[in-house]
């Protein structure tokens, strides 16, 4: 007869439950489950079924805090703002250039404002244009200026 675990041919086999199947495993394969002898067994009658705690929270009401009292990191960028922004036209020369002149590859550049490799090879090649946020980590690791107001 074979181990049903590892194929191995044995002439005693033991019966015993690995995750949730029964299996016929030989002596070496035993210590991955447990022996069916050993096995508690269950209750055939159903569980007995128990309410769920009922827990009581005091809600509080939320205060809204007003954006004047925030420092300008944590004030959110109006939607406005940002559509009055556009990237110029000429962005894949300026940044692959500006790259070239400090000396950076393109991993590390990706490296540096958290982004993929092949996002910045693709903005480079002009395939596709950076959003405003990246454009903005661009334009502060190069030094350069790629973001215009309309």
């Amino acid at each position: 007869m074979e181990c049903e675990l590892c194929g191995q041919k044995s002439e005693r086999l033991k019966k015993v439950k690995i995750d949730s199947a029964v299996m016929s495993v030989c002596p070496k394969c035993e210590k991955f489950g447990i022996p069916i002898e050993n096995m508690r067994v269950q209750s055939t009658s159903p569980p007995q079924k128990s309410t769920p705690p009922v827990f009581i929270h005091q809600i509080k009401p939320v205060q809204k805090i007003s954006g004047g009292n925030h420092p300008k990191s944590f004030r959110k960028k109006k939607d406005s703002d940002i559509e009055n922004l556009e990237i110029v036209p000429e962005f894949s020369d300026l940044i692959k250039s500006a790259r070239a002149k400090i000396g950076i590859s393109q991993d590390e550049m990706a490296d540096k404002i958290k982004e993929k490799r092949t996002v910045i090879s693709a903005i480079e090649r002009g395939s596709i244009k950076p959003d405003i946020k990246t454009a903005r980590k661009l334009e502060s690791l190069l030094n350069i200026s790629i973001v215009e107001k309309i």
